[in-house]
């Protein structure tokens, strides 16, 4: 098995799939250097005993900078390539890392992708067969391991408090579908737009997972601002990226 293996997002826009890898495969066994896109702060000098390290950056020009010896390509998880992989963009993925990591968020579509690519990239290394890698990344998980990987890199209090790193605008907004309907999918286009449009800072959480009977009561996602402006246009935004059926 590689010493060090690196993660790299090819996602658009990014989910919370690599920043909560990376503590599961490290608290796995192996050394993890992990690209992640700037919405977060970090000592990029700092590599944690538990063979964990961050650097900044995204997509494919990251590729040469990260400093392992096989780099694997983040995008669809190999077997739940439904859009969105979490349920938030923008600095709200990492409230939702940490609560995969606390065992609050246990059972969506995160903790399914952090299983699968989690499986599928330790036995692609061939120490693990597809067996024993599963029970690796379930036993880093429930054991509270994983999270103190990443409590290695951002601080305890974060773990209990993840507005202390990654704090999130105060303008709020719950958007609810147009009409009646299932969700079929997220379209990815107009998502990024409406995460750039709520500006620095801004996130978009709690988006319905496919197949949600949408109806007047029962919001789609929760948008987060610095003003009301922003939002407006971000709940028109996403709106558009919203395909029912």
């Amino acid at each position: 098995m590689p010493t060090t293996i690196g993660l790299l997002s090819t996602e658009q826009p990014h989910s919370a799939l690599v920043l909560a890898l990376a503590p599961v495969l490290a608290a796995s066994g192996v050394e993890v250097i992990a690209a992640i896109d700037d919405f977060l702060a970090f000592d990029i000098d700092r590599r944690a005993k538990s063979g964990l390290m961050l650097i900044p950056g995204s997509g494919p020009a990251v590729a040469e900078r990260i400093p392992a010896e096989r780099v694997f390509w983040i995008g669809e998880p190999p077997f739940t390539p439904k859009l969105p992989v979490g349920r938030t963009l923008g600095r709200a993925r990492f409230h939702e890392v940490v609560g995969l990591l606390n065992g609050r968020a246990n059972g969506g579509a995160l903790h399914l992708a952090v299983q699968e690519t989690g499986t599928f990239i330790l036995s692609g290394l061939r120490v693990f067969d597809q067996t024993s890698a599963a029970y690796a990344i379930d036993g880093a998980l429930k054991s509270g391991t994983a999270a103190e990987r990443f409590a290695d890199i951002f601080g305890a209090k974060v773990m209990s408090d993840p507005g202390l790193h990654a704090p999130l605008p105060q303008t709020r907004r719950d958007v609810i579908a147009p009409r009646r309907g299932t969700v079929a999918s997220w379209s990815t286009g107009p998502l990024r737009a409406a995460l750039q449009a709520l500006g620095n800072g801004g996130a978009i959480g709690r988006l319905v997972p496919t197949g949600t009977a949408t109806g007047p009561r029962k919001p789609v996602a929760r948008l987060y601002g610095t003003d009301a402006e922003q939002v407006d246009a971000a709940q028109s935004l996403l709106v558009d990226a919203l395909v029912l059926e």
